[in-house]
């Protein structure tokens, strides 16, 4: 999450860095460069919708989601993480507009009690900070990201379908009072179908875990009846057989099972 103490320790980082006032210049994601400057930003929502629609995987999802969150909303840097079930674990992973900015405020945040993303994640809501300059709460977090970033304004929004926390998107700009009525409703909106997305993808991404996992039980299965009728051993004493092959070879079940029922021997057998 972007701003949770470990998430600078998240598996997946976008090194795509993206600067203030440059969301429609070449060099951007395809998706903003497709999007144009000259479109409205409901043309935009709608194209995200689509593009998280027809967008598969779950990296590929929070990619689009940050590119188009940059100009549809619009802000200066977008930060989308999705998470493991609770809120004090560390993200999956996250995409990040410009990583070595959020490098700094992961540092802020982490020497702070708490953070507008950190809030948004744990209370499952919405955190605005119109302006950073005048802002009380989150201890010495607003000093120093005045002090050490050009950010000045930060919403943070919980991403959640139904009563599952799924992630935080914060969204950063470089002036303060920027987040008024309308782009905070379109921050909801990105917030939104991002979370339905990420949801659908979690979903393809279980059903192919479930579907790799009867694989290889398949595999294991037709490996242990190989053994029974081999050694004329019950199938108890065959998995164990295979367990150890297993270990002593130092594969993967599933791969030594594989290797039996393709070549008819176990990597320990002559």
């Amino acid at each position: 999450m972007p701003e949770v103490e470990s998430a600078k320790h998240s598996p997946r980082q976008a090194s795509k860095l993206v600067a203030p006032g440059a969301r429609d210049q070449p060099g951007d994601t395809p998706s903003i460069r497709a999007s144009g400057g000259t479109r409205s930003k409901e043309e935009l929502l709608g194209r995200l919708a689509r593009f998280l629609v027809e967008t598969d995987g779950m990296a590929p999802t929070v990619d689009e989601a940050v590119a188009h969150a940059l100009t549809a909303v619009p802000c200066d840097w977008a930060v989308v993480a999705v998470t493991h079930h609770g809120a004090g674990r560390a993200p999956r992973f996250y995409t990040a507009s410009d990583r070595q900015l959020l490098e700094v405020v992961t540092e802020i945040a982490v020497a702070a009690p708490t953070s507008p993303g950190r809030l948004a994640l744990t209370a499952g809501g919405v955190v605005h900070v119109p302006d950073l300059a005048a802002e009380s709460r989150f201890g010495s977090y607003p000093q120093q990201m005045v002090a050490r970033t050009p950010i000045r304004s930060v919403l943070a929004s919980a991403l959640h379908v139904r009563q599952e926390l799924l992630g935080v998107m914060t969204l950063y700009n470089a002036k303060a009072d920027t987040f008024d009525v309308d782009a905070r409703a379109r921050a909801a909106l990105v917030a939104d179908y991002t979370a339905i997305a990420i949801e659908g993808a979690m979903v393809e991404e279980r059903a192919d875990n479930l579907e790799a996992a009867l694989a290889n039980s398949r595999v294991i299965g037709t490996a242990i009846g190989v053994l029974v009728e081999r050694h004329r051993i019950t199938p108890a004493q065959a998995f164990e057989m295979l367990r150890s092959a297993s270990q002593n070879a130092n594969r993967k079940l599933a791969v030594v099972a594989e290797e039996l029922v393709r070549t008819g021997a176990l990597p320990t057998e002559p």
